[in-house]
């Protein structure tokens, strides 16, 4: 049987096609594999990351900013505990008042709260037998002369019974006797004493009487 001329050739051609068609698919489906692996890496390592960065940044206090907070609810609690005669509002506004002007003026707070507990036991009507009146029992003549310094309207001894202005008025009173004293328990005794007490105390080198800074001390240990 001869054989058709040509037709050796076509089926080498054929062979060769068919490889070349296969070689074809197979590096498409390897780009295809190679594609898939590196899309998984991404997002693996995507989630890798999400889940190994570092969380939000919360702001944390210091040890003093710490402490500071710390003072200042206790403080907060004592007014709300102490002045129960009053509304919860009328409280609050104590609270800002006995911080904020203590805090101002240079007066410890806590001594502020001790002052009052001493003077009139948080009783904002007590009156002493020698005409002090309201929380941190001042005379209306110290009084008004402080008032005036701050500008607060004098309208007589009911001003007193306000308080807000008696603390406000006590708070100035007390930070102006330590810058004329220059020492804390020499403006404590003027405060319950008078500061002409004192200055004749101090003139004539006598020893200050200490009982009343014994009690606001005794008060001070029990609050802090």
């Amino acid at each position: 049987m001869l054989r058709q001329p040509g037709l050796h050739k076509i089926w080498i051609s054929g062979i060769i096609l068919s490889f070349v068609l296969f070689l074809a698919n197979y590096l498409v489906f390897q780009n295809l594999i190679q594609a898939s692996e590196e899309s998984s890496c991404m997002q693996h390592h995507q989630g890798n990351v999400m889940t190994t960065s570092p969380p939000r940044t919360v702001s944390v206090l210091d040890p003093g900013e710490m402490e500071l907070y710390r003072k200042k609810e206790h403080i907060r609690t004592l007014v709300l505990r102490n002045f129960r005669e009053l509304p919860f509002s009328k409280r609050l506004e104590l609270f800002d008042v006995i911080y904020k002007k203590s805090q101002a003026m240079g007066i410890d707070p806590y001594l502020t709260l001790s002052i009052i507990a001493t003077e009139s036991s948080f009783r904002k009507s007590a009156i002493s037998w020698d005409g002090a009146y309201g929380l941190m029992q001042i005379k209306p003549f110290t009084a008004e002369q402080v008032a005036c310094k701050l500008g607060i309207p004098w309208q007589g001894e009911e001003t007193l019974f306000d308080p807000v202005l008696n603390i406000t008025i006590g708070i100035k009173y007390l930070a102006d006797l330590k810058d004329r004293f220059g020492d804390m328990d020499q403006a404590l005794v003027a405060y319950n004493c008078g500061p002409e007490f004192v200055s004749n105390r101090m003139k004539n080198e006598e020893k200050l009487p200490i009982r009343y800074i014994e009690k606001i001390r005794r008060n001070l240990k029990q609050m802090v």
